[in-house]
């Protein structure tokens, strides 16, 4: 589901996880909370996805898939 939800809501600004729009989320070593964090509140040019917009069970999700991500290779992250 993480993947599903990150595909329909974040890869236009992050492609794959990788630097578009918005900067690179494959590659920060951030904790979950934070990652959770600032999908609900925004920072900078990142918008806030509020509860109607976006469960807690999808956050969860995208957050797992994030953290997944992060321990492939960038060259896979980028690939489609």
């Amino acid at each position: 589901m993480g993947e599903r939800v990150f595909a329909s809501r974040c890869s236009q600004c992050h492609p794959g996880g990788a630097a578009g729009l918005g900067p690179a989320i494959n590659d920060k070593p951030l904790p979950g909370f934070l990652i959770a964090f600032q999908v609900r509140h925004g920072l900078g040019a990142m918008p806030r996805f509020p509860r109607s917009q976006l469960s807690d069970r999808q956050l969860d999700a995208v957050v797992a898939y994030l953290k997944n991500l992060k321990d492939r290779p960038l060259t896979l992250a980028r690939s489609k």
